[in-house]
Protein backbone atom coordinates (compact mmCIF):
# COMPACT_ATOMS: atom_id res chain seq x y z
CA UNK A 1 0.00 0.00 0.00
CA UNK A 2 1.71 3.08 -1.15
CA UNK A 3 0.50 5.79 1.83
CA UNK A 4 2.85 8.74 -0.12
CA UNK A 5 0.68 8.20 -2.92
CA UNK A 6 -2.95 8.41 -0.78
CA UNK A 7 -1.14 11.90 1.08
CA UNK A 8 -0.33 13.32 -2.23
CA UNK A 9 -3.44 12.63 -3.63
CA UNK A 10 -4.78 14.06 -0.51
CA UNK A 11 -2.89 17.04 -1.09
CA UNK A 12 -4.34 17.74 -4.37
CA UNK A 13 -7.78 17.19 -3.18
CA UNK A 14 -7.37 19.88 -0.45
CA UNK A 15 -6.27 22.29 -3.06
CA UNK A 16 -8.82 21.35 -5.39
CA UNK A 17 -7.01 19.88 -8.03
CA UNK A 18 -7.69 16.38 -8.02
CA UNK A 19 -8.71 15.11 -11.61
CA UNK A 20 -11.59 12.37 -11.87
CA UNK A 21 -9.46 9.97 -12.70
CA UNK A 22 -7.36 10.95 -9.77
CA UNK A 23 -10.75 10.54 -7.69
CA UNK A 24 -11.16 7.46 -8.74
CA UNK A 25 -7.70 6.48 -7.99
CA UNK A 26 -7.94 7.97 -3.99
CA UNK A 27 -11.13 5.99 -3.73
CA UNK A 28 -9.86 2.60 -5.08
CA UNK A 29 -6.60 3.03 -2.47
CA UNK A 30 -9.24 3.89 0.28
CA UNK A 31 -10.96 1.06 -0.50
CA UNK A 32 -7.99 -1.32 -0.61
CA UNK A 33 -7.34 -0.74 3.17
CA UNK A 34 -8.72 -2.57 6.25
CA UNK A 35 -12.06 -0.80 7.56
CA UNK A 36 -9.70 1.31 10.35
CA UNK A 37 -6.63 2.46 7.79
CA UNK A 38 -9.81 3.45 6.03
CA UNK A 39 -11.48 5.41 8.75
CA UNK A 40 -8.19 6.91 9.36
CA UNK A 41 -7.30 8.00 5.81
CA UNK A 42 -10.82 9.49 5.57
CA UNK A 43 -10.63 11.40 8.57
CA UNK A 44 -7.25 12.88 7.62
CA UNK A 45 -9.08 13.82 4.41
CA UNK A 46 -11.25 15.68 6.56
CA UNK A 47 -8.59 17.57 8.37
CA UNK A 48 -6.99 18.65 5.00
CA UNK A 49 -10.24 19.95 3.72
CA UNK A 50 -11.26 23.75 3.19
CA UNK A 51 -13.37 26.01 3.01
CA UNK A 52 -13.32 29.50 2.33
CA UNK A 53 -16.24 32.08 1.78
CA UNK A 54 -16.99 34.89 -0.69
CA UNK A 55 -16.39 37.70 2.26
CA UNK A 56 -12.11 36.28 2.33
CA UNK A 57 -10.07 37.97 0.14
CA UNK A 58 -7.90 35.96 -2.57
CA UNK A 59 -5.02 37.09 -0.53
CA UNK A 60 -6.27 35.28 2.66
CA UNK A 61 -7.33 32.12 0.90
CA UNK A 62 -3.88 31.36 -1.21
CA UNK A 63 -2.13 32.29 2.30
CA UNK A 64 -4.44 30.08 4.65
CA UNK A 65 -3.99 27.14 1.90
CA UNK A 66 0.06 27.53 1.88
CA UNK A 67 -0.21 27.22 5.33
CA UNK A 68 -2.66 23.88 5.28
CA UNK A 69 -0.05 22.19 2.85
CA UNK A 70 2.75 22.95 4.88
CA UNK A 71 1.04 21.51 7.81
CA UNK A 72 0.17 18.41 5.44
CA UNK A 73 3.56 17.60 4.22
CA UNK A 74 4.86 17.77 8.00
CA UNK A 75 2.20 15.35 9.14
CA UNK A 76 2.81 12.89 5.75
CA UNK A 77 6.44 12.59 6.56
CA UNK A 78 6.06 11.83 10.36
CA UNK A 79 3.16 9.28 9.69
CA UNK A 80 4.15 7.21 7.02
CA UNK A 81 6.36 5.92 9.87
CA UNK A 82 3.43 5.46 12.18
CA UNK A 83 2.86 2.13 13.84
CA UNK A 84 -0.35 1.22 11.71
CA UNK A 85 -1.42 -0.44 15.25
CA UNK A 86 -1.97 3.06 17.00
CA UNK A 87 -3.40 4.31 14.08
CA UNK A 88 -5.89 1.74 14.14
CA UNK A 89 -7.00 2.07 17.42
CA UNK A 90 -7.49 5.93 16.87
CA UNK A 91 -9.31 5.46 14.20
CA UNK A 92 -11.60 2.68 15.99
CA UNK A 93 -11.89 5.45 18.84
CA UNK A 94 -13.06 7.66 15.82
CA UNK A 95 -15.51 5.24 15.17
CA UNK A 96 -17.26 4.75 18.02
CA UNK A 97 -17.13 8.59 18.56
CA UNK A 98 -19.03 8.82 15.31
CA UNK A 99 -21.51 5.78 15.70
CA UNK A 100 -22.58 7.22 19.05
CA UNK A 101 -23.13 10.14 17.49
CA UNK A 102 -25.18 8.45 14.74
CA UNK A 103 -27.04 6.89 17.45
CA UNK A 104 -28.01 9.89 19.69
CA UNK A 105 -29.15 11.99 17.15
CA UNK A 106 -31.38 9.01 15.54
CA UNK A 107 -33.11 8.31 19.39
CA UNK A 108 -36.51 9.44 19.46
CA UNK A 109 -37.20 12.50 22.11
CA UNK A 110 -38.41 11.08 25.48
CA UNK A 111 -41.32 13.46 25.98
CA UNK A 112 -41.48 13.41 29.85
CA UNK A 113 -44.24 15.68 30.10
CA UNK A 114 -47.46 13.32 29.33
CA UNK A 115 -50.77 14.69 28.90
CA UNK A 116 -53.22 15.39 31.79
CA UNK A 117 -56.39 15.47 32.04
CA UNK A 118 -57.83 16.19 35.81
CA UNK A 119 -61.18 17.27 37.02
CA UNK A 120 -62.24 18.38 40.35
CA UNK A 121 -64.83 17.31 42.79
CA UNK A 122 -68.13 18.22 41.47
CA UNK A 123 -67.00 18.60 37.90
CA UNK A 124 -67.20 15.97 34.65
CA UNK A 125 -65.05 16.09 31.39
CA UNK A 126 -64.54 14.09 28.11
CA UNK A 127 -62.00 14.25 25.44
CA UNK A 128 -61.37 12.52 22.03
CA UNK A 129 -57.63 10.79 22.39
CA UNK A 130 -55.73 10.56 19.25
CA UNK A 131 -57.00 7.63 17.82
CA UNK A 132 -60.60 8.50 17.58
CA UNK A 133 -61.70 6.93 21.46
CA UNK A 134 -63.63 8.73 23.14
CA UNK A 135 -63.43 8.87 26.97
CA UNK A 136 -65.95 10.42 29.64
CA UNK A 137 -63.81 11.07 32.78
CA UNK A 138 -65.78 11.01 35.99
CA UNK A 139 -65.51 14.38 38.95
CA UNK A 140 -62.53 13.72 41.13
CA UNK A 141 -60.09 11.44 38.34
CA UNK A 142 -56.95 11.89 36.44
CA UNK A 143 -56.38 10.59 32.99
CA UNK A 144 -53.12 10.01 31.77
CA UNK A 145 -51.13 9.67 28.09
CA UNK A 146 -48.02 9.65 26.71
CA UNK A 147 -47.25 11.98 23.74
CA UNK A 148 -46.67 9.69 21.74
CA UNK A 149 -50.00 7.99 22.60
CA UNK A 150 -51.42 6.19 19.50
CA UNK A 151 -47.99 5.95 17.54
CA UNK A 152 -46.86 2.43 18.34
CA UNK A 153 -48.84 1.68 21.83
CA UNK A 154 -52.29 3.12 23.00
CA UNK A 155 -51.86 3.27 26.92
CA UNK A 156 -53.55 5.52 29.45
CA UNK A 157 -53.42 5.76 33.33
CA UNK A 158 -56.21 6.41 35.44
CA UNK A 159 -57.16 7.21 38.20
CA UNK A 160 -61.00 7.92 39.82
CA UNK A 161 -63.52 6.51 36.91
CA UNK A 162 -63.81 6.95 33.22
CA UNK A 163 -66.25 5.49 30.65
CA UNK A 164 -64.26 4.52 27.31
CA UNK A 165 -65.74 3.68 23.72
CA UNK A 166 -62.25 2.54 21.90
CA UNK A 167 -61.60 2.81 19.01
CA UNK A 168 -61.27 -1.06 17.06
CA UNK A 169 -57.23 -1.41 16.54
CA UNK A 170 -56.29 -4.85 16.16
CA UNK A 171 -52.25 -4.36 15.83
CA UNK A 172 -52.65 -1.91 18.75
CA UNK A 173 -54.35 -2.96 21.97
CA UNK A 174 -55.53 -0.28 23.84
CA UNK A 175 -54.58 -0.54 28.22
CA UNK A 176 -55.81 0.89 30.97
CA UNK A 177 -53.18 1.13 33.84
CA UNK A 178 -54.53 1.39 36.98
CA UNK A 179 -53.44 0.32 40.99
CA UNK A 180 -54.43 -2.53 41.40
CA UNK A 181 -55.34 -3.84 37.87
CA UNK A 182 -54.51 -3.58 34.23
CA UNK A 183 -57.50 -3.68 31.40
CA UNK A 184 -56.76 -4.70 28.27
CA UNK A 185 -58.89 -4.36 25.28
CA UNK A 186 -59.00 -3.98 21.22
CA UNK A 187 -62.23 -1.99 20.60
CA UNK A 188 -65.16 -2.21 22.74
CA UNK A 189 -67.02 0.04 25.82
CA UNK A 190 -66.95 -0.36 28.93
CA UNK A 191 -65.97 1.62 32.51
CA UNK A 192 -63.41 1.63 34.65
CA UNK A 193 -63.66 2.59 38.38
CA UNK A 194 -61.03 2.70 40.76
CA UNK A 195 -60.58 5.48 43.20
CA UNK A 196 -57.97 5.44 45.80
CA UNK A 197 -60.52 5.87 48.63
CA UNK A 198 -62.66 3.17 47.37
CA UNK A 199 -62.90 -0.08 49.31
CA UNK A 200 -62.45 -1.93 45.29
CA UNK A 201 -61.44 -1.47 41.61
CA UNK A 202 -64.39 -2.34 39.26
CA UNK A 203 -64.62 -3.13 35.73
CA UNK A 204 -67.63 -2.83 34.05
CA UNK A 205 -68.23 -3.71 30.29
CA UNK A 206 -70.87 -2.63 27.78
CA UNK A 207 -70.26 -4.33 24.89
CA UNK A 208 -67.25 -6.71 23.31
CA UNK A 209 -64.38 -8.17 25.49
CA UNK A 210 -61.59 -7.18 28.18
CA UNK A 211 -59.17 -9.22 29.72
CA UNK A 212 -58.57 -7.84 33.49
CA UNK A 213 -55.01 -8.51 34.43
CA UNK A 214 -54.63 -8.20 38.48
CA UNK A 215 -51.41 -6.51 39.63
CA UNK A 216 -51.28 -8.50 42.83
CA UNK A 217 -51.50 -11.51 41.07
CA UNK A 218 -49.98 -11.52 37.95
CA UNK A 219 -51.11 -15.18 36.58
CA UNK A 220 -54.82 -13.78 36.84
CA UNK A 221 -56.52 -12.66 33.84
CA UNK A 222 -60.13 -12.47 33.77
CA UNK A 223 -61.61 -12.23 30.45
CA UNK A 224 -65.28 -10.27 31.08
CA UNK A 225 -68.44 -10.51 28.61
CA UNK A 226 -70.96 -7.75 27.91
CA UNK A 227 -72.75 -6.60 31.24
CA UNK A 228 -70.57 -8.18 33.52
CA UNK A 229 -68.97 -6.57 36.18
CA UNK A 230 -65.89 -7.51 37.98
CA UNK A 231 -64.70 -6.17 41.28
CA UNK A 232 -61.52 -6.21 42.87
CA UNK A 233 -61.10 -5.52 46.41
CA UNK A 234 -57.91 -2.71 47.26
CA UNK A 235 -58.24 -4.52 50.72
CA UNK A 236 -56.06 -8.26 50.48
CA UNK A 237 -56.51 -11.30 52.31
CA UNK A 238 -54.69 -12.23 54.89
CA UNK A 239 -55.57 -16.09 54.68
CA UNK A 240 -52.75 -17.46 52.80
CA UNK A 241 -50.27 -16.26 55.41
CA UNK A 242 -50.45 -19.42 57.63
CA UNK A 243 -50.04 -21.79 54.65
CA UNK A 244 -46.76 -19.51 53.31
CA UNK A 245 -48.99 -18.88 50.14
CA UNK A 246 -48.39 -14.85 48.61
CA UNK A 247 -52.17 -13.02 49.58
CA UNK A 248 -54.25 -12.99 46.85
CA UNK A 249 -56.66 -10.20 45.74
CA UNK A 250 -60.34 -11.03 46.55
CA UNK A 251 -63.01 -10.93 43.26
CA UNK A 252 -66.30 -11.19 42.47
CA UNK A 253 -67.59 -11.22 39.18
CA UNK A 254 -70.97 -9.71 38.89
CA UNK A 255 -73.95 -9.37 36.41
CA UNK A 256 -74.32 -5.76 35.62
CA UNK A 257 -78.40 -5.35 34.84
CA UNK A 258 -79.18 -4.28 31.41
CA UNK A 259 -82.07 -1.32 31.68
CA UNK A 260 -84.49 -2.37 27.86
CA UNK A 261 -85.77 1.01 29.03
CA UNK A 262 -82.61 3.11 27.67
CA UNK A 263 -79.95 0.20 26.68
CA UNK A 264 -78.20 1.22 29.80
CA UNK A 265 -76.45 -0.39 33.17
CA UNK A 266 -76.19 1.45 36.34
CA UNK A 267 -72.38 1.86 36.43
CA UNK A 268 -72.14 4.03 33.75
CA UNK A 269 -75.26 6.34 34.29
CA UNK A 270 -73.30 8.97 35.70
CA UNK A 271 -72.28 9.78 31.72
CA UNK A 272 -75.69 10.97 31.30
CA UNK A 273 -75.56 12.66 34.87
CA UNK A 274 -77.45 10.25 36.62
CA UNK A 275 -76.10 9.29 40.23
CA UNK A 276 -77.40 5.65 40.79
CA UNK A 277 -77.33 3.65 43.57
CA UNK A 278 -78.30 -0.42 44.11
CA UNK A 279 -78.45 -2.13 47.24
CA UNK A 280 -75.47 0.28 48.32
CA UNK A 281 -74.20 0.90 51.55
CA UNK A 282 -74.23 4.13 53.47
CA UNK A 283 -70.42 4.31 53.97
CA UNK A 284 -69.74 3.52 50.30
CA UNK A 285 -72.34 6.04 48.96
CA UNK A 286 -70.95 9.28 51.02
CA UNK A 287 -67.54 9.39 48.98
CA UNK A 288 -69.71 9.37 45.85
CA UNK A 289 -71.92 12.35 47.02
CA UNK A 290 -68.56 14.16 47.86
CA UNK A 291 -67.13 13.81 44.80
CA UNK A 292 -70.52 14.39 43.13
CA UNK A 293 -71.26 17.56 44.61
CA UNK A 294 -68.20 18.97 45.87
CA UNK A 295 -68.84 18.58 49.57
CA UNK A 296 -67.81 17.11 53.06
CA UNK A 297 -69.66 14.70 54.53
CA UNK A 298 -69.28 13.51 58.33
CA UNK A 299 -70.26 10.06 59.19
CA UNK A 300 -70.88 9.98 63.40
CA UNK A 301 -73.80 6.84 62.91
CA UNK A 302 -71.38 4.00 61.69
CA UNK A 303 -73.45 1.42 62.91
CA UNK A 304 -76.26 1.57 59.63
CA UNK A 305 -75.80 -1.48 58.06
CA UNK A 306 -78.98 -0.75 55.54
CA UNK A 307 -78.58 -0.53 51.94
CA UNK A 308 -79.99 2.41 49.78
CA UNK A 309 -81.03 1.91 46.02
CA UNK A 310 -82.17 5.24 44.24
CA UNK A 311 -81.63 7.08 40.75
CA UNK A 312 -81.35 11.25 40.79
CA UNK A 313 -81.15 12.96 37.82
CA UNK A 314 -79.53 16.42 38.32
CA UNK A 315 -81.12 16.64 41.42
CA UNK A 316 -79.74 18.59 44.59
CA UNK A 317 -77.95 17.15 47.06
CA UNK A 318 -81.12 17.92 49.80
CA UNK A 319 -83.15 15.55 47.78
CA UNK A 320 -80.53 13.09 47.97
CA UNK A 321 -80.03 13.70 51.59
CA UNK A 322 -84.16 13.17 52.31
CA UNK A 323 -84.67 9.74 50.03
CA UNK A 324 -81.47 8.64 52.67
CA UNK A 325 -83.79 10.05 55.47
CA UNK A 326 -86.63 8.42 54.33
CA UNK A 327 -85.27 4.69 53.27
CA UNK A 328 -82.01 4.55 54.94
CA UNK A 329 -83.59 5.98 58.34
CA UNK A 330 -80.86 8.52 58.74
CA UNK A 331 -80.64 11.70 60.48
CA UNK A 332 -78.72 14.62 59.06
CA UNK A 333 -77.97 18.34 59.30
CA UNK A 334 -75.60 21.23 57.65
CA UNK A 335 -72.98 23.30 59.28
CA UNK A 336 -71.38 25.90 57.56
CA UNK A 337 -71.64 23.67 54.26
CA UNK A 338 -70.71 20.65 56.13
CA UNK A 339 -72.86 17.35 55.88
CA UNK A 340 -73.07 15.43 59.41
CA UNK A 341 -75.07 12.57 59.16
CA UNK A 342 -76.05 10.51 62.13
Amino acid sequence: MDNNRIWELLTKKSAGELTLQEQLELHQLIQQQDAAQAYAAFFNDLIATTTHYASVSDTETDSFIREVHKKINKKRSRLVSVNWKIASAVAASLLMIAASLLYFSNRPVRNIAPNIVATKKGNKTNIVLPDGTKVWINADSRLTYEQSFGKKTREVELSGEAFFDVTHDPDRPFIVHTRNIDVRVFGTAFNVRCYADDSSAQTTLIRGSVQVCLKHAKDKKIMLEPNEKLVVQNTYSQQGKDSGLPDQPQIELLTAPFSAADSSVAETQWVNNKLVFKKEYLENIIPELERWYNVKIVLRNKNNTRTFSGTFDNDALEDVLQSLKLSAGIKYKIEKGIVIIY
